[in-house]
């Protein structure tokens, strides 16, 4: 299997899939996005504890000199409907697909095995649109992960092309 390695900076991203955005204006849902659809993903096969064991709850946001689009998902969840169970009809959202490809964050001279977590652009609500430039990693902690800081994805070199090559 041939890798390529997409370099990039940790960069900030609208703190839904951590929760940390919980109580904002902007944000309707009433806790991590990524806790919100991890039962619905599971119920679709795709369980994030067992794909990465003591994952960061959120996601990494990898900000790269160019943009990629996802061309071969490892997994994909089609139009998952994860909040209509949500309480406030200010939550429910129209279904959502969801794609993942196994890859490791570098970092530090450190490894950490995850995935690239991929919300497909024609699904994603507009209160928090997709950035073509921006991959998201779901790994475990990383240690000193700081904003800024360069860090580099191997994945599969046939999971993204170029957007618009």
């Amino acid at each position: 299997m041939s890798e390529t390695i997409h370099d990039g900076i940790v960069g900030s991203g609208f703190q839904f899939a951590s929760g940390g955005a919980v109580g904002r204006a902007d944000n309707p849902y009433p806790a991590s996005t990524l806790l919100l659809q991890q039962p619905h993903l599971r119920a679709r096969g795709i369980d994030l504890d067992a794909l990465v064991p003591g994952w960061f709850v959120g996601t990494i946001n990898v900000v790269l000199p160019y943009g990629l689009v996802l061309a071969k998902a490892d997994m994909t969840a089609d139009l998952l409907d994860w909040t209509s169970d949500l309480g406030d009809p200010k939550a429910h959202i129209p279904p959502e697909s969801f794609s993942f490809v196994h890859g490791t964050l570098h970092h530090g001279g450190a490894r950490y095995p995850g995935l690239i977590y991929y919300p497909h652009p024609e699904t994603k609500p507009s209160v928090n649109a997709h950035h073509y430039d921006v991959m998201e990693v779901i790994a475990p902690p990383v240690a000193g992960l700081r904003r800024g800081d360069p860090v580099a994805i191997a994945c599969r070199a046939s999971a993204f092309v170029p957007r618009g090559g």
